[in-house]
């Protein structure tokens, strides 16, 4: 797998643009420092890098466990209490 290498940066932002930038990074699930680098790979042209690609994540060999077992359990995430404790209570 790439690991992307990231470098640390300070930038100063006037209190009204930070308070909009929050808001629109929750807005949009992300974070300040993504909206940043999204700005600057579209203002600038610098490609954003992508910290996995899918192939990357097939070739993972912890993604090879995955449907491995099967417990046969179809109401886990209801009764989790009762199947990893194994009380009847829950």
């Amino acid at each position: 797998m790439n690991k992307i290498d990231r470098k640390a940066t300070n930038i100063r932002l006037d209190a009204r643009m930070l308070k909009l930038l929050k808001l629109k990074a929750a807005e949009e699930n992300k974070s300040v420092a993504g909206l940043i680098r999204e700005a600057v790979s579209e203002v600038y042209g610098i490609p954003a890098a992508h910290p996995h690609s899918v192939a990357d994540f097939k070739q993972d060999p912890f993604f090879k466990l995955v449907g491995m077992c099967s417990s046969g359990i179809k109401d886990g995430a209801i009764h989790h209490d009762r199947d990893i404790y194994g009380l009847d209570r829950f």
